[in-house]
């Protein structure tokens, strides 16, 4: 959902700027409905998320997540990172050392710079062409379809190729069998307001989970995409976490492969 605010606005992005025209955010502590915002959320054991409230043009609403996973020595793994004000960092920090920052596409990158400012201990992992559009950006790594040694012996990881517009990497964190991803999938079962229901309509995803049809159009290469589907599909995972919309406790294999991933 982040790429359509992007295509959307065409600036505002690159620079990490949440000034900018087309980057507007509200407080992290809570959405305009008073709910508590990025609080720290226990999924199951060394599995956490954070949500944050995303506000596009044209009334579109939304939250987005963070994923927090604790590896051995208690260092923190942090997927898609959301803004993390010293009370979020407070409560990471009782958790473990953030010791990794993963922007899984090449859009799930707008608060990546200032998590990494903040944490300049951490080493950041980023999907192959982020450099090159965020030069900016400190990038330590570039993700693939292999994990890293820093966390090959928690997570195996997917790269789902064809889409070179979107880079995205999957991650399946195995002691929890939690599949975690980005756009992949959506899941938002109750949108807010009538653009948001009008825009996750044209998506095919509306109150479902769902793949948005935005795929079809940045999809260059289909049968890598639906090689790397058929990867994805072959890991063991049960819990289902992502970036947009509810995450599926169990069963989510299941509900997976019924959504129609290939194309």
């Amino acid at each position: 959902m982040i790429f359509l605010l992007e295509e959307f606005c065409r600036h505002g992005f690159d620079n990490d700027n949440p000034a900018a025209p087309c980057y507007r955010w509200p407080s992290c502590t809570s959405d305009q409905k008073g709910r508590p915002m990025a609080e720290l959320v226990s999924l199951a054991e060394d599995l956490w998320a954070a949500e944050h409230p995303v506000r596009m043009p044209g009334g579109v609403r939304m939250d987005t997540r963070m994923t927090v996973v604790r590896l051995p020595g208690e260092k923190l793994w942090i997927h898609s990172p959301i803004p993390i004000d010293d009370t979020l960092a407070a409560a990471l920090a009782k958790l473990g050392t953030v010791s990794y920052l993963v922007a899984p596409n090449l859009y799930h990158n707008l608060f990546l710079g200032r998590a990494s400012e903040r944490f300049p201990e951490a080493r950041v992992f980023a999907p192959p062409g982020l450099r090159e559009k965020i030069p900016s950006l400190r990038i330590d790594e570039v993700l693939s379809g292999e994990a890293p040694a820093a966390w090959a012996g928690v997570f195996e990881q997917r790269h789902v190729a064809g889409a070179p517009q979107m880079e995205e990497v999957v991650f399946l964190h195995r002691p929890t069998k939690t599949l975690v991803v980005s756009d992949l999938v959506f899941n938002i079962e109750r949108p807010e307001g009538l653009a948001t229901k009008l825009v996750l309509t044209m998506m095919g995803t509306r109150g479902k989970l769902a793949r948005s049809r935005m795929w079809t159009f940045i999809t260059k290469d289909k049968a890598a995409w639906n090689a790397s589907v058929r990867e994805v599909l072959a890991l063991d995972f049960d819990r289902l976490i992502m970036a947009h919309g509810e995450v599926v406790a169990e069963g989510a294999k299941d509900r997976v492969r019924a959504v129609g991933l290939y194309l």
